[in-house]
């Protein structure tokens, strides 16, 4: 793993648990339409972390599931609506890199191949994890 990776490991566990589970609820979920949910976030932390207004994009569907079931997920992990968690919350900025990072795994795993490659790798990440767990 990176440095990145090693540093935000739960905030991206997290944020990916959130994504899995609305591919379990809808199996047509495309990788893309997980993409344009994470552009939407990191354009919300972008323009938190630079103090400039946020004006929200239209998501639908699926990409409005995704949205929705992560950025309760991202809220509190930048401490809101009261830092809950044993650790310190992340920044805005933070949280941008963290979804950007997401996003870019995307965009390597699209070259491997398929509409669902991410989406395939995550199920598979998460099932073994939670298979070493037991």
């Amino acid at each position: 793993m990176s440095e990145f990776t090693d540093k935000y490991e739960n905030q991206l566990l997290n944020i990916e648990l959130a994504v899995s589970s609305v591919y379990d609820e809808h199996p047509e979920l495309t990788d893309a339409q997980v993409d344009a949910a994470y552009e939407e976030l990191a354009r919300r932390y972008r323009a938190e972390a630079t103090a400039h207004d946020f004006k929200p994009g239209k998501l639908d569907g699926p990409r409005a599931s995704v949205h929705d079931a992560v950025l309760p997920i991202t809220e509190m992990l930048v401490g809101r609506p009261d830092n809950i968690l044993p650790t310190e919350p992340v920044s805005a900025e933070e949280m941008r890199q963290i979804i950007n990072r997401l996003r870019s795994s995307i965009k390597t795993w699209q070259k491997a191949g398929g509409r669902q490659s991410y989406l395939k790798y995550l199920s598979q990440f998460l099932s073994e994890l939670s298979d070493g767990e037991e």
